[in-house]
């Protein structure tokens, strides 16, 4: 069963026939505007204003489950300082984001990095292996940047859901994708997929794998490319790391064996004479759990406070203007704003606008369809770079108003929670229907890993019960009634202080603003034509043949060579 594999050999570079959806299919159905095919001209400069300009090289650095105290440049903690170096060095040569958002869990912020949308127009959940949640009418950021004459490469953990082989990224704009299609397993032994086929590498520990193959990518492009690197590290299980001694913690030694791939690609950078031509961004995609700690901000994973959604992050690279290397930003931004980010810098339109607009959302008929089957939701994000250059400029852009710098006027972080300016509204913490976790915890985990509550002592997993009947925002499993918190972020960043009272005009717009904003809710509905015949018993069947064991790795169902429509 062996022979079928693809790239057997770990350090092999296979050349697989892979095929490039085709979106024109559906042009007379009236479902898309153009086609978004890959651009099979690999410009590498462009005309701008009688000058020839280089497009610069982008690097985007996924960190799992990162606690926002266990890296050095956001906290200052000295016990990390050896383990993280190259991470926090590129930190102190960039521009340090203090607030940068993401989702509550891991797949919405993937999604929205992807797409240039926000998780609420592909949903909070979790993607499977197999489930449908980036519409395939969209375009990636890869094609985009396809589209722009760039080469890219995926290497690491997916979980953006795989529904159709057009969904994996080898078909949407990235040459190359070497990767995991769930959301964790074991370091060593977890199914990887390579192209468009599972594959034999499943021994090599994960972060040596993936960051291998991503320095291969850059000893050999010389651009323009795009790298996605999605660790899976620091995401549990906690297996043994190569080399790392046994009797230090394992999750510093994850992250140890991050940050040495991540020194080696800035080495490669500057030794092919390029770094100044390549912009890094670098994100956790969900705050600390398990051996992360997120101090001194509230919460963890799974939860709608500071310490769950508040993502340790940077820019960095030789792009980002001297003036500002070393300094810290304050404006609120979110993952999904690098999608036109990129395709601005790249010299390409960041609109990805449906053929039809959406209606109107009414909030005398919640239930409305605001899109039918020709509609969609257009890109979310913006353009970041005015921000990061010129922050002081859009330092009142928020309805609520305020100190705080805002890429958006108003930020919809999840079904809860909309940031405006300083203020954060919280109405109640995540559904449970929604999350991978038993409890949410209210509280603040200590430096040295114990947790303190509001009010009275932690339970025996650190959770603090007795804040529920104190604050209703801390409620995750009674939605029959909502008592929301606000908080100014300014002067209260670890949300100690509910201003709700204090303040009723803010909140009561904001909470306004925020039921709005959630009656435009969207999930993925890829028309048949582009997911194609579906046979999950055949492409089960298929996907066997690549294992070396009785059981088959996961993979998409639908359209999959070989196997047709089910009866």
């Amino acid at each position: 069963a062996t022979g079928l594999c693809v790239g057997g050999d770990s350090h092999g570079d296979p050349h697989v026939q892979t095929h490039t959806m085709d979106k024109a299919l559906l042009l007379f159905a009236s479902v898309l505007v153009a086609t978004t095919a890959s651009s099979a001209v690999r410009a590498t400069k462009q005309s701008h204003e009688g000058h020839t300009v280089k497009k610069p090289n982008f690097i985007f650095i996924l960190q799992d489950d990162l606690g926002h105290y266990d890296v050095e440049f956001t906290s200052g903690n000295k016990d990390v300082a050896n383990v993280t170096g190259n991470i926090s060095a590129l930190a102190k040569e960039g521009i340090i984001l203090r607030h940068h958002y993401v989702h509550w869990h891991c797949s919405p912020t993937r999604r929205s990095l992807i797409s240039g949308r926000l998780p609420l127009h592909h949903t909070e959940l979790l993607s499977q292996d197999t489930s449908d949640d980036l519409d395939l009418r969209w375009t990636w950021i890869s094609e985009k940047l396809s589209d722009a004459g760039y080469t890219s490469l995926w290497s690491g953990k997916g979980h953006t859901g795989y529904k159709s082989m057009n969904h994996l990224p080898v078909r949407r704009g990235f040459q190359s994708n070497t990767m995991f299609l769930g959301g964790a397993g074991d370091y060593y032994h977890l199914p990887r997929w390579q192209q468009e086929h599972p594959w034999c590498n499943d021994t090599e520990y994960s972060t040596d794998l993936f960051g291998r193959l991503a320095l291969d990518f850059i000893n050999k492009e010389d651009g323009p490319f795009f790298l996605y690197l999605p660790f899976q590290a620091v995401h549990a299980p906690y297996d043994p790391v190569p080399n790392w001694p046994a009797s230090s913690p394992v999750y510093y030694g994850m992250l140890y064996e991050a940050d040495l791939w991540i020194g080696r690609i800035t080495a490669a950078l500057k030794a092919k004479g390029i770094w100044d031509n390549t912009l890094i961004m670098y994100s956790a995609d969900n705050g600390g759990i398990g051996d992360g700690i997120n101090y001194p901000l509230r919460g963890e994973k799974h939860t709608n406070w500071e310490g769950g959604m508040r993502a340790a992050a940077f820019v960095s690279g030789g792009l980002v203007p001297s003036e500002l290397r070393g300094t810290s930003n304050e404006v609120n931004c979110h993952i999904a704003d690098w999608y036109p980010t990129m395709a601005t810098l790249a010299g390409v339109s960041s609109a990805d606008d449906p053929p039809v607009a959406p209606l109107e959302p009414d909030p005398s008929d919640p239930g409305k369809d605001l899109y039918g089957n020709q509609s969609y939701p257009p890109v979310d994000g913006v353009n970041l770079w005015p921000f990061l250059t010129n922050p002081e400029q859009y330092r009142s852009n928020s309805t609520a108003g305020g100190l705080r710098a805002a890429a958006h006027a108003n930020l919809w972080l999840s079904e809860e929670v909309l940031i405006s300016g300083q203020w954060k509204l919280v109405v109640a913490q995540p559904e449970i229907t929604k999350m991978n976790a038993n409890l949410v915890n209210n509280g603040w985990r200590q430096p040295n890993g114990t947790w303190v509550c509001r009010h009275g002592k932690p339970g025996k997993r650190g959770e603090c019960p007795n804040d529920l009947a104190h604050y209703g925002c801390n409620a995750y499993t009674n939605r029959t009634h909502f008592r929301p918190c606000l908080f100014d972020l300014e002067a209260d960043p670890t949300e100690r202080l509910n201003k709700a009272d204090a303040n009723p005009d803010v909140l009561n717009k904001m909470w306004t603003l925020l039921n709005t904003t959630q009656l435009t809710a969207y999930k993925s509905r890829s028309p048949s034509q582009l997911v194609g015949p579906c046979n999950e018993a055949c492409a089960v069947k298929k996907w066997l043949a690549y294992s070396s064991s009785k059981r088959s790795p996961p993979g998409p169902i639908c359209d999959v060579p070989g196997c047709g429509a089910e009866d």
